[in-house]
């Protein structure tokens, strides 16, 4: 039981970790990557933050009803 909550703490704190990741990676433009040849590769990070967050958000929510119906259930 105790191995659980820790885990569940853990995986709270590495997403709250990976929101604000997140947020850091909302705030750029766009990515610029030099290949070999010569030519530059720029890429959009805005698709990749926005799958990011769609992640932990959904992670926070399940672990949240997770705990609630651990913390709330009767003890029978």
């Amino acid at each position: 039981m105790k191995l659980r909550v820790i885990f569940y703490l853990l995986l709270i704190i590495f997403n709250l970790v990976n929101l604000y990741f997140i947020v850091e990676l909302l705030s750029y433009d766009e990515i610029v990557g030099y290949l070999i040849d010569g030519r530059e590769k720029i890429d959009s990070t805005r698709k990749l933050a926005y799958l990011f967050f769609m992640t932990a958000m959904s992670n926070l929510y399940f672990l949240s009803l997770v705990l609630m119906d651990l913390f709330f259930k009767d003890k029978m």
